[in-house]
């Protein structure tokens, strides 16, 4: 990972330009939405509905929410290494992206559906059981279409701009996501839990569903076709020996090392951000704390929006590991800032948030991705394989 903006070789594929046309960067884009809002959804929302309205306890729901995500630790790299050996007329990422998307959508929509009646036992158990079943069908979508983002094209900026289409999606789905609980306790509903449901299904047939199967029906799987694909599920190591080799790359792993703690920092970031508006700044006011955790994540969403073709401009002008390094260096300041504007009484400077803070998310989305699919291109060359599914496992 040196920092210099020199491109590195690419495998050649034939005489694919590169330049993917604008429709389907669009329907990949769109992609985006479902992949960021279920990676992202079920822990935010749970705290307002299982814990502010069902009046579970928020220890055990911030362990029951950690669960099913260790899960993940073994299905991701399963899934991952079958969509690379997967063979079909269709390709290997877009059936499971299509079916992936149907199954995710089901089991969102049950993971909000205990009845108030039940014990704290009885709750707690149908949240992890549909938790569990949620996120193993967003792996089932997930990985195959991260996989299928990485595989585009073979060219260096392009792959950038392409992530830069779902970075776009994801700040849509951030825009839209912390107005849940407003929408919900709107009048028009018959109670609140009645509201989160109806805006929760919704949320789940129109962004989870009908936004995760474009990608499936528009996308090209461009770099091999079904006789190689069979080649390699003969010839390809096993799932232990391909993890190891992947993670031999140094690439890679100080990718993986900055994703897991951005990741672990996220969940955190996000889940205390809700309980000082709440609880601090507003004194318990779910209604207008939850008001206020929307407009900064409407704040976050502009923001990020705007910065989406500032960061790509930056990391052509420089090379990309620079635009990440600044992005970083940038969130340290948002950390720093964040202990004088979270007071009570400062609500307007909640927006000073967004401002220093929305870089990274949006480096990690466009820069970082495609320097995995870089990497992809590194291992291609050095082990004469093709495993975005294991790299974006």
């Amino acid at each position: 990972m040196a920092d210099s903006p020199a491109r590195p070789p690419a495998p050649s594929h034939g005489s694919d330009s590169g330049v993917v046309p604008f429709g389907e960067k669009l329907a990949v884009g769109i992609g985006g939405l479902p992949q960021w809002l279920g990676n992202t959804l079920v822990q935010n929302v749970a705290q307002p509905f299982y814990v502010m309205i069902l009046h579970m306890n928020p220890a055990l729901l911030g362990m029951a929410v950690a669960v099913p995500r260790l899960w993940d630790a073994f299905t991701d790299p399963v899934m991952g290494r079958l969509s690379d050996r997967f063979e079909s007329r269709f390709g290997r990422r877009r059936p499971f992206i299509f079916v992936g998307a149907i199954l995710m959508t089901l089991s969102f929509g049950l993971i909000w559906m205990p009845s108030p009646s039940w014990s704290e036992t009885a709750t707690l158990g149908w949240f992890m059981v549909t938790t569990f079943l949620f996120f193993t069908c967003y792996t089932v979508f997930a990985i195959p279409f991260t996989s299928l983002t990485f595989e585009l094209t073979p060219d260096y900026d392009e792959r950038t701009n392409i992530m830069g289409y779902t970075t776009l999606a994801s700040k849509i789905g951030e825009f839209f996501y912390q107005w849940i609980v407003p929408i919900a306790a709107l009048g028009i509903f018959s109670s609140q839990l009645s509201g989160m449901r109806i805006v929760l299904w919704t949320t789940a047939v129109l962004m989870l569903g009908c936004c995760g199967i474009l990608p499936a029906i528009f996308a090209r799987e461009r770099y091999y076709g079904i006789e190689s694909r069979k080649r390699a599920a003969r010839d390809s190591l096993n799932l232990i020996q391909s993890a190891r080799q992947t993670l031999q790359n140094r690439a890679f792993v100080i990718i993986i090392c900055l994703t897991l703690l951005q990741i672990l920092s996220g969940m955190f970031g996000s889940s205390m951000d809700y309980y000082l508006l709440v609880y601090y700044m507003f004194d318990g006011d779910l209604l207008q704390g939850s008001t206020w955790k929307g407009i900064l994540s409407t704040g976050y969403a502009i923001c990020g929006v705007l910065s989406i073709p500032l960061v790509i401009w930056f990391s052509r002008r420089t090379s990309k590991l620079t635009a990440l390094k600044t992005a970083y260096l940038l969130s340290i300041a948002n950390a720093v800032s964040r202990w004088f504007i979270y007071q009570p009484g400062n609500e307007y400077w909640i927006l000073v948030d967004p401002l220093l803070g929305c870089f990274l998310w949006t480096a990690t989305g466009t820069v970082k991705q495609s320097m995995l699919a870089d990497i992809c291109d590194e291992d291609e060359l050095q082990h004469g394989e093709r495993r975005e599914g294991v790299y974006g496992a």
